[in-house]
């Protein structure tokens, strides 16, 4: 399994490097310890960055970060609505690590992390809100299932947030979403990311 791969692998393998960075999100200082083996190490990639700034911000509800990582979008989320409860679902165990470490560094409590495949852990769990930068290089059968899952787990009046490379084939996913949400309006295109929206559940199905 090759670097840029194995951060959505349960174990990862890759030798311990740890490494910690400060980011401004929404004008409030985060810090982040992050390691090899997990998703953009020592910094917070260009989407991530995009959906954090264009993101929706709720007052309150259950939100959920899926496919957390070492945390940033749960944790942003965590603290720009502290009235919210945020819920960080991620199967990478050195990436379930950094997240509790995270979650202290950035003193944020009203966030909880789940160690797991999302589709398992979560069990019956609905949200008001749910933010992802999902693991295209996992496969679209994976992406997709991960769709599926969220269309599910809506509030009404609820909402999906994805966003992905323009060059990775955004477009296709955004279309495929269709086939689970009712609607998925593009919010923001930038550094060659695409942000995406998406509520409502599908009755077709794919």
């Amino acid at each position: 399994m090759g670097p840029s791969s194995h951060y959505f692998a349960r174990s990862p393998q890759a030798a311990r490097r740890p490494h910690e960075f400060e980011v401004k999100v929404r004008g409030e200082i985060f810090r982040f310890m992050t390691d090899s083996g997990v998703f953009s190490r020592g910094r917070l990639d260009p989407g991530t960055r995009l959906l954090l700034s264009q993101i929706a911000l709720p007052e309150r509800g259950l939100l959920l970060d899926w496919g957390a990582g070492y945390g940033p979008i749960g944790i942003c989320l965590a603290r720009l609505c502290p009235q919210a409860q945020v819920v960080l679902a991620e199967v990478n165990e050195r990436a379930v690590d950094l997240c509790h470490e995270n979650l202290r560094l950035n003193r944020v409590t009203n966030a909880e992390v789940l160690a797991g495949d999302a589709h398992e852990v979560l069990g019956s769990q609905t949200f008001d809100l749910i933010a992802t930068n999902p693991p295209i290089r996992a496969g679209k059968k994976a992406v997709l299932a991960l769709f599926e899952d969220a269309a599910s787990r809506l509030n009404r009046g609820g909402s999906f947030w994805f966003v992905a490379r323009t060059r990775q084939g955004a477009k296709t996913l955004a279309r495929s979403a269709a086939d689970y949400f009712e609607e998925v309006e593009l919010q923001d295109i930038h550094s060659g990311y695409r942000l995406y929206r998406a509520w409502g559940q599908s009755r077709g199905g794919p």
